[in-house]
Order: structure tokens, then C-alpha cells, then sequence
């Protein structure tokens, strides 16, 4: 794996300075909705569409107010309480500016020993949408998946697959990955992209250039090493690199974390964030490549402080890429308090802001997402879980010069 040069590295150490502005968010978050497992998307018009899951069911539904208020939802999947989510396999959503809605969930198959990938559409802002169909029927099992629009909004979904147990050396599932060039109506047969996936880690796509695809994921190596790599196609997802080990990590564990890596792009730079153990220690990491994924820069640490950092999510926010994550306070309860949900975000020359803590209801926060409109408008969400009980919480924010919560 190729390092980069002593002065690429100064500039990493250089890049732990705080920049100049941050984000102001909501002094105390708000449950906006039943459910759980959420997706945003916000629109230049302050429109938020918010994805989610309840009682077996996936619905959309919309706030023309920014978020204040939501209006009644519209059920996503066709067959009434077929939607499997949990955690890394939970569903997606990408919105295409011409009023197109793009949905990818995890469906039972009959006799529930099994799942496939349902898809299904809108192309009228959301408000109906197609009979569903699946991503890739010839498949024995797909799960832990993602999906993403190309900035030529071709549609991707990348996943987990069964059908190549026995041929790999060290996991039992492979990543493959499907593209649709005509809006969703059906999609291109699979490509594979590696064997030797951690099972239950989701992948991750990301674009950069005219036709550079890159897809990341967790990858088992010998004596159960499961460290974070990354492949690269030049031809739009036709054919796939080797992946590239992102840092060497050697993250020995017997059993899958349930932990994937998380990316995005600004410009040709491509950042990738991960958890994993080091020295004995959970861990939330950065890195970047300006190669088109051939090397990456050295990891810095994202969760300064922060206890047990875990599931980033990445998106580029403007000329920055925004990171949310989940993790505890390390004072709170001997550092068992309940998970927080952190923000910060980084800017083209790789220097990051100042860690904010978002907080949470009271409960636990878990696998939180972004959504970036702007000018300078953000939208974080999570799942809280009380008396079993699960709600879809939001924080708002907006980018101020010089504003950092004092949380």
C-alpha cells in the first residue's frame, strides 16, 4: 500500500486545527415522528422528505416547513410488512432534482430463511410510487446494503452476497454492485466487486470524476483481521480495481462488528471514515485519497474524547463533507450515560472543525444520517428507543461564522 510524502503528512498534523466556522444547531432536538431507522433529504425549497420504518412498513413522509412540522405518510413497499431493517441493513433514499424518489429496502423472502433487495420509484415527488421489484432476483441472499446517484444520476446499489460462499479464502459473503441508466426502471445484471466480505458490515458507494465509481467495505484477512478497504472502478461500475486496504488497522476479531465504512467526495479528494479497535481502544477515523482511491493519506482521529465512536456517516455539505456518529460522553454515568449523537465536519484541505455534541432525548441515539441544502442548512436524525418505544428525532442546524455549541 503506498504512503504519501513527508509533507503530505505535515499536513495531516497540521489539519487538527480548528477551522473558523461551525455549525449552530437547535438547543434541544425533537421527536418528529413513530419509528425508526430514518433517512433526510432536504430540498432547496426547505422541503425535508424523512424515510423510515414502522411496524414492517417503509413510508416517506414530508415537511414543507423545514422540518417543523410533517405532513401524513405514504407507504413505500408493495406488500404489506415485508421490510427486514436493522442498523447496517437498514433502508436507503436518493433524490434526483427533477422530483424522482428512489427507494432500496431489505425484503423477506417466503419463508423468511432468506432476503432480497426490493426497489421501487416515484417521479412525482413522493407522493405515490411503482410496485416494487428485486435489485437482483438470481440471487440466494442479499443484505447490508447502500445505494447512491452518480452526478450523471445513474443509480447504484451495492450489497452483500451469498452466492459465493466456499469461493473466497477468508468471508463468506462477497460485495457486488448493480447500476440503473434508465431512472430506475431496472437494473443492469451485478458486478461482483470482492469476495472475502465481513458479512454484516454495509458497503458503502461514492463518486468522483466523470466515471469513477468507489465502493468500500469491511474485508476479513487472515487470523480474523477485518480492516476497511476500498475498490475503484474507472468505467462507470462496469469493472473493479482491487480494493485497497485503507489503513492497517489489524483489527483481530472473531466475529463481525456490524460496522461499515462511511464516504464522500469533494471534488477529486475522496474521504473515508471508519470505526475500529487500536490499541485497545475504540476508535473513529479520517483519511483521503487524491488518487482515485490508489493510496489514502495517514488516519487521523475523528471522536476526540468521545467513548465508543462508532457508525459515521459521511456527505458532502457545500465545499466541506459533513460527519455525524454516535457515541458516549466519557464523564457521563463512569462513561456509561446514554449514546450521544456527535457532529463535525471537514473542508477540502482536509482541516477539521471543532467536535459538537448534538446530544440525544434522554435515551440512547443510534445510526444517525445528514442531509445538507443550501445555504448552509442541516438536518441530523436518529433513532431513539424508550419503554420500546421508538421515535425518529431531528436536530437542525445552521452554519454561522465562529458558532460552536458550548454542549
Amino acid at each position: 500500500m503506498r504512503r504519501l510524502s513527508s509533507a503530505a503528512a505535515l499536513s495531516i498534523l497540521l489539519s487538527a486545527a480548528p477551522v473558523t466556522d461551525s455549525v449552530r444547531f437547535e438547543p434541544k432536538p425533537r421527536a418528529v415522528s413513530s419509528g425508526r431507522d430514518p433517512v433526510l433529504h432536504v430540498r432547496a425549497s426547505g422541503a425535508v422528505s424523512l424515510l423510515k420504518v414502522d411496524g414492517g412498513n417503509l413510508y416517506l413522509e414530508t415537511s414543507n416547513d423545514a422540518g417543523d412540522s410533517f405532513e401524513e405518510r405514504v407507504r413505500v413497499n408493495s406488500t404489506e410488512g415485508e421490510v427486514s431493517s436493522h442498523g447496517e441493513s437498514s433502508p436507503r433514499l436518493a433524490i434526483r432534482n427533477r422530483g424522482e424518489f428512489y427507494v432500496l429496502w431489505q425484503a423477506r423472502k417466503e419463508g423468511g430463511e432468506s432476503s432480497e433487495l426490493h426497489f421501487a420509484r416515484s417521479t412525482g415527488w413522493g407522493e405515490s410510487f411503482t410496485k416494487s421489484f428485486a435489485v437482483d432476483p438470481a440471487s440466494p441472499s442479499q443484505n447490508f446494503f447502500n445505494m447512491a446517484l452518480s452526478p450523471q444520476g445513474l443509480v447504484y446499489a451495492a450489497w452483500l452476497d451469498g452466492r459465493d460462499r466456499g469461493k473466497g479464502k477468508q468471508g463468506s459473503s462477497a460485495v457486488y454492485i448493480a447500476r440503473s441508466t434508465n431512472k430506475g426502471v431496472s437494473f443492469e445484471p451485478a458486478v461482483r466487486v470482492s469476495l472475502d466480505s465481513c458479512p454484516c458490515c454495509r458497503p458503502w458507494i461514492s463518486f468522483s470524476g466523470a466515471n469513477n465509481v468507489h465502493v468500500g467495505w469491511r474485508r476479513v484477512l487472515e487470523e480474523n483481521i477485518r480492516d476497511i478497504f476500498i475498490s475503484t472502478s474507472t468505467d462507470g461500475g462496469k469493472t473493479f480495481a482491487d480494493g485497497v486496504r485503507v489503513a492497517e488497522d489489524n483489527w483481530k476479531i472473531n466475529g463481525c462488528p456490524h460496522s461499515g465504512p462511511a464516504m464522500a467526495s469533494i471534488g477529486n479528494r475522496l474521504f473515508a471514515s471508519w470505526a475500529t479497535v487500536r490499541d485497545e481502544k475504540a476508535q473513529l477515523y479520517l483519511a483521503w485519497s487524491d488518487d482515485n482511491g490508489k493510496s489514502f493519506t495517514k488516519r487521523i482521529t475523528v471522536a476526540d474524547g468521545v467513548l465508543d465512536p462508532n457508525h459515521p456517516y459521511l456527505i458532502q455539505a457545500g465545499s466541506k463533507v459533513a460527519i455525524a456518529f454516535q457515541g458516549r460522553q466519557q464523564k457521563q454515568n463512569e462513561g456509561w450515560g446514554p449514546v450521544n449523537t456527535w457532529y463535525r465536519e471537514v473542508d477540502a484541505a482536509g482541516v477539521l472543525s471543532p467536535l459538537q455534541r448534538i446530544g440525544n432525548l434522554g435515551a440512547s441515539a443510534s445510526y444517525p444520517v445528514v442531509a445538507y441544502e443550501d445555504p448552509g442548512r442541516l438536518f441530523v436524525a436518529w433513532t431513539e428507543t424508550v419503554n420500546e418505544k421508538r421515535s425518529v428525532v431531528l436536530s437542525r442546524g445552521r452554519r454561522v461564522a465562529g458558532a460552536v455549541n458550548a454542549r
